[in-house]
């Protein structure tokens, strides 16, 4: 269109005259089509970027009967995931916190189907349970999925019930590539605040599922003393027919919890990278006579931890810890490998969070049924030990570690293990 041609068109004989008020009206309407069409594109634009998903790809709890002044939510949330077309099912929370009486439980759809709820930001959009209570998703096979974020979920609570249960009812899925599942940006504690009184039994429990992420998640226990031995932020566990595979933890927050992650029976390949664990008694904890491990990975992560930043205390395959940070307390021990085997400790950083006791801290322990592992390039400051290799503990090869300030540098009470041949 080439606007700067219409005032030469001028009035001139009648004959002209209807062709500058077309040239303007055309002109008008695709002036008008343009700025309508930028509107709209800024609208989703805005819309996507506060958190708020575009209009028709979610339903509006709002428009179900979901309000903050709403005594109990469940019934409004579940009209709205049954109003969901197909198998996708998702629902948007505006901001303003939502209350909910009691659990919530939804059976996914037979077949292909997910769910997915999403807020206005972490502690923009809460989900509230007065009395414990929570989310309860159960999965009909390899191919449901659960899509959680951007929201808080709080509890009125004292360490009563789950906030987010993950639950696969089909027992006969077995290891397989199933629907990947997440919660992003989802902040887990008590309505009360952070590290106060309130707090969930348990923040997320997993079961027979895999292919799940959790990033950003932020879950904060009971405050009130340096460490908390209440309340626990992830629970995973498999079974024998349905191994649970596959667990991505980045960028998450674990603060003030009994354990922060619980590494169950028939578990297989957890990485945790970039998170958080402090005011815990322990960060990550593999529990006594438990089946079925393999494959755990923890990079570039920082502990302050009551008895251990990592604990495994079962039989676990494939360990690998590396460049991460531990504030070691005088009543616990960075690393404590009870019995993983085929493990390396590589790069990581122990240093003392108060003045040494008689026995603590120690920078890592390798346990008398461990075996087959490299502790190399790591810095021990302040331990009372750096390294303990227990009784009847073998193969353990120890290796150009830095140490600075210690006690004891290296306490080789096992057989078959090498200590030196660079620096010890």
């Amino acid at each position: 269109m080439k606007m700067s041609k219409a005032p030469r068109v001028g009035i001139g004989p009648a004959r002209n005259r209807a062709k500058p008020i077309i040239v303007f009206v055309i002109a008008f309407l695709m002036v008008l089509g343009i700025v309508q069409m930028t509107s709209a594109q800024i609208t989703r634009l805005l819309g996507t970027a506060s958190g708020t998903p575009p209009t028709g790809t979610c339903a509006d709890i709002t428009a179900y009967g979901g309000s903050p002044a709403n005594p109990d939510n469940r019934a409004a949330l579940a009209a709205a995931l049954n109003a969901s077309s197909g198998s996708g099912r998702c629902v948007s929370f505006p901001p303003g916190q939502f209350t909910f009486a009691a659990n919530l439980k939804f059976v996914l759809p037979n077949g292909s189907a997910s769910i997915t709820l999403t807020g206005a930001g972490a502690d923009v959009t809460q989900l509230y349970w007065p009395a414990g209570g929570g989310l309860t998703i159960d999965y009909v096979g390899a191919e449901s999925s659960v899509h959680l974020r951007n929201m808080s979920l709080t509890t009125g609570s004292v360490g009563l019930g789950s906030a987010v249960v993950l639950n696969q009812t089909n027992g006969n899925v077995g290891v397989a590539d199933n629907a990947l599942s997440d919660l992003f940006d989802i902040t887990i504690r008590g309505a009360d605040g952070y590290s106060q009184n309130d707090y969930w039994e348990r923040a997320v429990e997993i079961n027979q599922i895999s292919n799940v992420n959790l990033v950003g998640l932020v879950i904060s226990g009971p405050g009130g003393v340096a460490y908390s031995t209440k309340g626990i932020g992830v629970v995973v566990e498999g079974s024998t027919n349905n191994p649970a595979v596959v667990f991505n933890v980045t960028g998450a927050t674990f603060d003030y919890l009994s354990k922060g992650i619980v590494y169950g029976q028939q578990v297989q390949g957890l990485t945790v990278s970039q998170s958080n664990f402090v005011g815990d008694d322990y960060g990550i904890y593999v529990p006594p006579d438990t089946s079925g491990l393999d494959q755990l990975t923890v990079t570039g992560s920082q502990f302050n931890c009551q008895t251990a930043g990592i604990y495994v205390g079962s039989s676990l395959s494939n360990t690998l810890f590396s460049a991460n940070l531990f504030i070691v307390p005088n009543t616990g021990t960075g690393i404590h490998l009870q019995q993983a085997y085929l493990y390396s400790a590589t790069g990581n950083s122990f240093n003392i969070g108060g003045p040494p006791g008689r026995t603590y801290p120690i920078g890592i322990e390798v346990g008398s049924t461990a075996g087959g592992g490299t502790i190399t390039g790591n810095l021990f400051d302040n331990m009372r030990t750096a390294i303990v290799l227990d009784r009847a503990s073998t193969g353990a090869n120890v290796q150009s570690n830095e140490y600075s300030n210690y006690s004891t540098m290296v306490k080789n009470l096992g057989t078959g293990n090498t200590v030196g041949g660079g620096t010890p």
